[in-house]
C-alpha cells in the first residue's frame, strides 16, 4: 500500500510542477508543493525498498525531463522572455551643427533642461543661468561634448 502513496505523490508532484511551468510561471506555491511531493514520494519509496526508491527516483527524473522537453518544444517560456527588438531611434542632438552665439527659442520650460529650436532644428539644451520659461529667446553660451548650455538673450 505504501508504494501507491509514493507513486501518487510523485505523480502529484509532477502535476504541480507542470502547473507551475505552464499556468503559474515563477517560483510559487505550486512549484514548492510539487518539489516537496516529489521528494516525499521518493523518500517513501526508498523506505520501502532501495531498488524501488531508485526506480521511483529515475521515474521522477524522467518525468521532469519530459516536462522540460515539452516546455521547450511548445515554447512555454516564451511569455517570460523579451522577444521584441527595439527599432526606435534616439533623438539626435545637433551639438555638432550648432555654434556658440546662435540664437533660438525655448520650446519647453528649461528647468534646467528642456527643448529648444535653433534654425528649425530641435535640440535638448541645459540652462546656464537657472530656469527659463517657454517661448523665450535664448542664446548658446557653451557647448561641452553633447551638452548645449543656453541663457536668455536679454541676460547679457
Amino acid at each position: 500500500m505504501d508504494i501507491w502513496v509514493a507513486i501518487t505523490l510523485v505523480i502529484f508532484g509532477l502535476l504541480f510542477l507542470v502547473l507551475e511551468v505552464f499556468v503559474f510561471p515563477g517560483v510559487g506555491i505550486s512549484g514548492i508543493v510539487g518539489v516537496l511531493a516529489l521528494g516525499a514520494g521518493v523518500i517513501i519509496a526508498f523506505k520501502i525498498d532501495t531498488l524501488l526508491g531508485v526506480i521511483t527516483l529515475f521515474g521522477a527524473l524522467i518525468g521532469a525531463s519530459i516536462m522540460v522537453w515539452l516546455s521547450i518544444k511548445y515554447h512555454a517560456f516564451s511569455k517570460m522572455f523579451l522577444s521584441k527588438s527595439i527599432d526606435s531611434k534616439v533623438d539626435v542632438n545637433h551639438a555638432t551643427e550648432l555654434k556658440v552665439g546662435e540664437v533660438g527659442i525655448s520650446i519647453s520650460r528649461l528647468a534646467p533642461m528642456g527643448k529648444a529650436r535653433f534654425n528649425n532644428m530641435y535640440s535638448e539644451v541645459s540652462s546656464w543661468t537657472g530656469f527659463i520659461d517657454q517661448n523665450v529667446p535664448i542664446e548658446i553660451v557653451k557647448i561641452n561634448d553633447n551638452t548645449i548650455f543656453v541663457s536668455p538673450l536679454n541676460s547679457k
